[in-house]
């Protein structure tokens, strides 16, 4: 599935997306690999420091359409997958609202549905 990321307000000091990098007001394209109740699995071409907490949002098919789930994560993995570069994050869901919960627990629902 279709992502972006942004760093979250407390870690901007920290790391930050520039537009030289190919962000969009902050936010950079990347792609869910894994989902689970815990965190999400991230695949980009650009690292990410552990513990850099992250504002995820998770699109549907529809590139056009808002995002289906947007929540915080903190970077617990990071391992560099091949050349080009890209890195694979592993995620663990951080501070959740009740809504963003509710929005991972409907995608969960969606996905486990598709078998």
């Amino acid at each position: 599935m279709r992502a972006a990321v942004r760093t979250a307000p407390e870690h901007v000091g920290v790391v930050r997306f520039t537009a030289a990098a190919g962000a969009k007001e902050g936010w950079i394209d990347c792609d869910v690999v894994d989902l689970s109740s815990g965190g999400l699995g991230l695949m980009t071409t650009f690292f990410v420091p552990r513990r850099c907490v992250l504002l995820v949002r998770v699109y549907g098919t529809d590139a056009a359409a808002p995002p289906i789930a947007d929540a915080p994560c903190r970077v617990q993995r990071v391992c560099m997958t091949d050349r080009r570069p890209a890195y694979l994050l592993g995620t663990s869901f951080e501070a959740m609202t009740a809504e963003a919960a509710e929005q991972i627990n409907d995608l969960l629902t969606l996905l486990s549905q598709e078998d």
